[in-house]
């Protein structure tokens, strides 16, 4: 994820410390955001209690303050070891070109364990695997009965998942991270919520979208993908419609008879958004998008 003045960036997976939330973004596309509040405004790793815990880094690490014989404060970052447990693929469907939608039978404790979306799971083939891939969670909390959706993006690194038969087995952690902590952060002077993604950003949105946690804030979903073939989770859009939220497909090399949106869409964002004073955004994507669409986002009024 870039770099922004209010923003600090605590580990290259997504975790970072914001002021006021109204910007809540990742450019990762396998990672949801963590976002926490700034723990003080002269520095955002002061801590004023003795031990605090920050879920979410690779892997999760636990800060504890020690006192220097200078009593200079210093942080003492201990590792702390996942827990796995085996899972078992449920299906594995083509979402769009290059893109599957994996269904994944789990645990009563990991299903329990995602509670916000935008939470992540880590996944390895088995214990032999010496990096697991880190993936946001599609369902929304709470959705089918101890099984969670995930968009993955077959790349030469993710196709041990990418390519997993059902009833196949891999391991998994409990969800970790923050997750998007808009029901704190978007109050009674935010009216309208936009959500912006591409590609397989679309994951952790889709999981806001189907918790019809924003229904009373007007939201608006602008996807964008190349063409309509990689655009995942078509199918779906009525369903998300019919939850409130209005679907602005965008794509940025149209082929045939496509009526819809064509470019990019934080450009179809700044001509949409003219007045932001009482707007929120929650953005997904590669990194050109996220940074653009933040500049659009602050010159039509949203508050950093």
């Amino acid at each position: 994820c870039p770099l922004h003045p209010q923003f600090v960036m605590a580990s290259h997976f997504g975790l970072m410390l914001a002021g006021s939330l109204a910007f809540i973004s990742c450019a990762h596309a396998f990672t949801a955001p963590l976002v926490v509040p700034r723990l003080a405004a002269s520095s955002p790793m002061a801590l004023k209690s003795g031990y605090a815990s920050i879920v979410g880094l690779r892997p999760a690490l636990r800060v504890s303050l020690e006192q220097h014989s200078r009593r200079q404060d210093t942080l003492a970052l201990r590792m702390k070891d996942d827990e796995w447990s085996t899972v078992k693929v449920k299906s594995n469907s083509e979402a769009a070109d290059g893109l599957k939608s994996i269904m994944v039978d789990v645990s009563a404790d990991i299903f329990s364990s995602y509670k916000t979306p935008g939470q992540y799971v880590k996944i390895r083939k088995d214990s032999s695997q010496e990096k697991p891939g880190f993936f946001a969670i599609a369902s929304a909390p709470g959705a089918g009965s101890n099984s969670l959706e995930f968009l993955i993006k077959k790349t030469d690194g993710s196709a041990w998942i990418a390519d997993a038969a059902k009833d196949s087995t891999v391991e998994m952690t409990v969800a970790q991270g923050n997750g998007y902590k808009y029901t704190e952060a978007l109050g009674d002077d935010v009216s309208s919520v936009v959500l912006l993604a591409t590609g397989s950003g679309i994951a952790p949105l889709k999981a806001v979208v189907e918790s019809g946690d924003l229904k009373s804030k007007s939201p608006k979903l602008y996807y964008g993908a190349r063409n309509q073939a990689q655009m995942a989770f078509q199918d779906k859009f009525k369903d998300w419609e019919a939850k409130g939220v209005e679907v602005i497909p965008v794509l940025s090399q149209p082929e045939g008879s496509w009526e819809g949106k064509k470019g990019y869409i934080q450009d179809c964002l700044k001509e949409d958004l003219k007045d932001g004073s009482k707007a929120a955004a929650l953005l997904c994507g590669v990194n050109d998008m996220v940074k653009s669409a933040k500049e659009v986002l602050k010159d039509a009024g949203v508050s950093d």
